[in-house]
């Protein structure tokens, strides 16, 4: 007797309906597969119209190629597409859609309407489907291009209906799909309307930098850097990446492009944020676009559902290619001051010194200082009148701690006192240039004041060094130029097999950057040396530090990426302390070194190294605005 099967083929409807949970899974997801049809059909304007969050309706009409009545039917097919005929050609994807299954995805969990003309013809075509049932083909007319309408999504499943979220929730994720769609075609027009209400109106006649400006608004894209075109391997890398000072709370603003193709590629990311590992404090986010074009052959978009993904084809390449770009924008210093200052009093002479004719001071105010007048030495070290001062309370909101649990910058919903407000980072602009401006003392033993075109400048003395400390620090690391130390008494360290396996797979790094590990049994390691820069400091534990950071090898960060913590900690130890009297020329020499240090934005851990207050403000306040 036979036994009943217990494998059975679907029916055709419910195959539609988990089809559709790979491709559908809101109405963003809609939008997204819609939107990117207009775009490859070569449209010149976008608009959408949405209802309850595009739950209850997506609409979206282009003035594209448009397509004929057999195509209209055709399109809603499974499998059928007219971007991929053979493999050669899936293997070359030029074009955003591809996969030929959105459409009879969306349709089969929708009612949706399609009505589209091509330029050519006299008549166009309207065909109207529900849960991905033909129920009628008209023949009518219509405006060139395509209008897609799909109302009451997941009417036929009330089980994906009742995990939509609110309608609110719903709408930012489609804006989402839209802000990424007009930032990636800034020569498409885009309308997109909830309800009677218009969010977005973008059109297209100012380029790239106008869309940007468009999405993330004026004075955000102020304050974006431009990264010069870079190519390696057959790619090439661009954008804008948002100076420090301009970051968020969210991930909101990041915008990242691959031949066009909005994405979210942890590999991606993970190069762009390496980039600001220094410049941000923690929880905060950078504002990025960025783009990376390759060939088609090069990058796999055919991973993903949703092509939301994408898998390179030389990994390390993208992400050297793009944190090396970006890391180099933030690290370049900035031009000169754009005003002369020159006529504001700067070569006037401290009460008590006779300035030398023809001789341009370096330091003025605060002490009278010259910059003949400097005297060599390591400006980190106590003066003699605060050596036996009293250190500030590690509660003091002006003392440094080497990893702030909490970011700097206030929240977006908390209000700015009107202080908060005045003082603000230097404009990259107008980048203020120290060695140019006049110093006019120290305040609370830990902000040095300076006077310049911009506005009063106030300098954290111990961001400014720790920065310094840092980048040199980081730059012996990176070039080899480490001098080892002998461990007195060998410190010994045990590790977990895989820990070992990493240790050894990259002891001509440790070597380099100053570590000696002898292997003294299964697990275990002795420190016979570590660099000098480290000799006072805890060996165990940097080296421990370095093996967590191993334990991550599905990415391809560098060794040297790896100790930039531990570089960001030396720095801040070996930093003047925020309560430390300073003389002027100890202020010369750091101004000196801080002026030839790359990214002089921030700290390493993100706090600002300066602050501009501008005569605005004060003026209004003695009502003389």
């Amino acid at each position: 007797m036979r036994k009943e099967s217990r494998i059975r083929i679907l029916p055709e409807s419910l195959a539609n309906q988990i089809a559709a949970g790979e491709v559908v899974q809101r109405p963003a997801s809609v939008l997204k597969e819609l939107v990117e049809n207009s775009i490859d059909a070569g449209a010149e304007r976008v608009e959408i119209d949405l209802e309850s969050g595009g739950a209850a309706r997506v609409q979206v009409v282009d003035d594209g190629h448009g397509m004929s009545e057999d195509d209209a039917l055709l399109c809603l097919e499974r499998h059928a597409t007219s971007k991929i005929a053979t493999d050669w050609d899936l293997g070359r994807i030029a074009t955003l859609g591809f996969r030929g299954e959105a459409l009879p995805s969306i349709a089969a969990v929708s009612k949706m309407t399609i009505t589209t003309r091509r330029p050519g013809d006299d008549l166009g075509t309207e065909v109207r489907v529900e849960g991905g049932k033909l129920l009628r083909v008209t023949e009518m007319g219509a405006a060139p291009g395509a209008r897609v309408e799909v109302r009451s999504l997941f009417f036929n499943v009330p089980a994906r209906r009742k995990f939509l979220k609110r309608k609110e929730t719903e709408l930012a994720r489609c804006l989402e799909v839209a802000n990424q769609a007009a930032m990636a075609n800034p020569n498409v027009s885009f309308v997109l309307r909830h309800g009677k209400r218009a969010l977005l109106d973008l059109d297209a006649s100012g380029g790239l930098m106008a869309r940007a400006a468009q999405l993330v608004g004026e004075a955000a894209a102020s304050h974006l850097l431009k990264i010069p075109r870079a190519a390696s391997e057959n790619m090439t890398f661009s954008g804008w990446a948002g100076a420090p000072g301009l970051n968020r709370s969210t991930r909101d603003a990041q915008y990242l492009f691959v031949n066009g193709r909005p994405i979210r590629d942890r590999l991606f990311v993970h190069a762009a944020y390496a980039a600001y590992r220094s410049f941000l404090p923690v929880k905060r986010h950078p504002v990025f676009i960025l783009f990376l074009d390759m060939p088609p052959e090069d990058v796999d978009v055919n991973v993903h559902p949703a092509k939301q993904e994408v898998r390179f084809r030389f990994a390390s390449s993208v992400y050297d290619l793009v944190r090396d770009s970006v890391a180099a924008v933030l690290g370049a210093r900035p031009e000169s001051v754009r005003r002369d200052f020159a006529h504001q009093g700067v070569r006037h002479a401290a009460p008590g010194v006779a300035a030398e004719e023809g001789v341009a001071p370096a330091l003025l105010g605060g002490g009278g200082y010259f910059g003949d007048r400097a005297v060599a030495g390591d400006y980190g070290a106590s003066s003699d009148e605060s050596a036996s001062g009293a250190q500030r309370p590690a509660s003091d909101p002006g003392a440094m701690d080497p990893a702030p649990s909490a970011p700097m910058t206030p929240p977006e919903s908390t209000a700015p006192s009107p202080i908060e407000r005045m003082l603000e980072p230097p404009h990259p602009a107008d980048p203020v240039v120290l060695s140019q401006c006049r110093y006019l003392g120290q305040w609370e033993e830990c902000f040095l004041l300076f006077a310049s075109s911009q506005g009063l400048v106030l300098v954290d003395q111990h961001a400014a060094h720790e920065r310094v400390l840092y980048n040199r620090f980081r730059d012996q690391f990176r070039e080899g130029r480490v001098d080892s130390q002998a461990c007195l008494v060998p410190e010994e360290i045990r590790l977990r097999p895989e820990e070992a396996l990493s240790i050894e797979a990259h002891r001509d790094d440790l070597l380099r950057s100053g570590f000696e590990l002898e292997c003294a049994g299964p697990g275990e390691y002795r420190i016979q040396a570590v660099p000098a820069l480290l000799a006072d400091r805890d060996p165990a534990g940097a080296v421990r530090q370095i093996v967590e950071g191993l334990a991550d090898l599905e990415q391809p960060v560098s060794f040297a990426d790896l100790i930039d913590g531990i570089i960001a900690r030396m720095s801040c130890k070996g930093a003047v302390k925020a309560a430390q009297a300073m003389r002027p020329e100890q202020v010369a020499a750091l101004v000196e070194e801080l002026e030839k240090t790359p990214g002089r934005w921030t700290c390493p851990h993100g706090r600002p190294v300066m602050l501009v207050m501008g005569a605005d403000p004060v003026r209004r306040r003695f009502l003389r605005s």
